[in-house]
């Protein structure tokens, strides 16, 4: 390597950096062995710092067995570390991935404790859920200990976390990130029935960062006794980022199918009324001249059943055609049968039927029917 700087390597604007680099580093390393100033050529140079190398390698020595040893130590520890560190996060990830399938917001949140105690080193996790200054327990899961996670489950709900200062919570929701809360038996800031129940002695909390709001918490630890260490927390913090946007994917999903099906039937609406209007005949009326009566119009006199005109008691109410699908309903007719009669499509009579229940408040067709008949004044058979 030298061999290559020496001479003609030398050359140009960086040949001339590189030069004076090495006239310092040289003039630095003979101060350093206390060699006697001297002046040298450039093509001395490299010749200069192969002696002054050769020269400081006799006075250091060959690094002994021992040495190498405590290095290749030092490297395979941080080799290791780095490993942990990665293969950690990496579940964490695993974790939340697996969990992205769920279509219900709700039943994701419901399932991340368990799924974080199945692939870290948690072996006890409580989501809660942020409202009106407290958080709630929504779920817990403990390894190996279902009934204990039901009754931390339900001492935690029936006594919620408040939020206030000084409490740990309060300034995980303000600063948005994790922490590790050692010795929390005797800790000042920490919520006292929470670790009652828990009886942890180290555990760590994550918020759940939607956007620009904090819709809940993590509480997770090791169990009774049992303490934690930084990458414990990264890990909780790397779970609870990822299962925050995970919910807000659910979220957004579910938006977009309720969104979806309110199209759906609000073109099925437009299908029938368009269906309607090109059934229903065209009727071309004439224009006929007013003339006044010799004598006043006979009253309809009511008919031996007491029956009135369905016309007259559903005007306003239902539309002519719907008029005409509870009368066939009123007959017995099915689905089918209205359809046939009134030249429409299985589907338009479904509609129609779905608008005569709504607007008349009754739950099904017999009531619908039993409706007719009584507001015509009829008996029901």
């Amino acid at each position: 390597m030298i061999d290559t700087i020496a001479g003609p390597g030398l050359s140009g604007p960086l040949g001339q950096q590189l030069q004076e680099r090495l006239m310092g580093a040289t003039e630095s390393a003979r101060r350093a062995l206390s060699a006697p100033g001297q002046t040298f050529s450039e093509a001395q140079a490299a010749d200069d710092v192969a002696a002054l190398i050769g020269r400081l390698a006799a006075l250091v020595g060959e690094p002994g067995a021992a040495e190498v040893a405590e290095h290749e130590a030092a490297l395979a520890r941080l080799r290791n570390r780095y490993d942990t560190r990665f293969q950690a996060l990496a579940a964490a990830r695993g974790a939340v991935d697996r969990l992205r399938p769920v279509t219900s917001p709700a039943s994701m949140l419901a399932r991340a404790p368990a799924a974080l105690c199945d692939t870290s080193n948690f072996r006890r996790a409580v989501l809660s859920l942020a409202g009106e200054g407290q958080m709630i327990a929504s779920a817990a899961h403990f390894s190996g200990d279902a009934a204990g996670a039901s009754a931390a489950l339900a001492q935690l709900r029936a006594q919620p976390i408040r939020l206030e200062h000084p409490l740990i919570e309060t300034e995980l929701l303000r600063r948005r990130r994790a922490t590790i809360v050692d010795d929390a038996q005797v800790h000042p800031r920490v919520d006292r029935h929470l670790v009652s129940v828990l009886r942890c002695t180290s555990y760590a909390a994550a918020p759940l960062v939607l956007g620009a709001q904090v819709i809940g918490m993590i509480h997770s630890d090791r169990g009774p006794g049992e303490r934690l260490d930084v990458l414990d927390r990264d890990v909780l913090w790397e779970f609870a980022s990822l299962l925050a946007d995970a919910y807000e994917s659910a979220s957004l999903r579910r938006t977009l199918r309720h969104e979806r099906e309110q199209m759906r039937e609000f073109l099925d609406w437009v299908g029938a009324r368009s269906g309607e209007l090109t059934d229903g005949p065209v009727r071309l009326g004439t224009i006929q001249r007013a003339s006044r009566p010799s004598s006043p119009l006979p009253q309809t006199a009511p008919t031996a059943t007491g029956a009135r005109d369905d016309r007259v008691v559903f005007e306003g109410l239902l539309t002519r055609r719907e008029l005409d699908v509870l009368r066939l309903l009123a007959d017995g007719s099915s689905n089918r049968a209205i359809a046939q009669a009134l030249v429409i499509s299985d589907g338009t009579v479904k509609f129609h039927v779905n608008s005569i229940l709504r607007k008349l408040h009754v739950a099904n067709r017999a009531e619908a029917v039993a409706r007719y008949l009584r507001l015509l004044g009829m008996r029901a058979p």
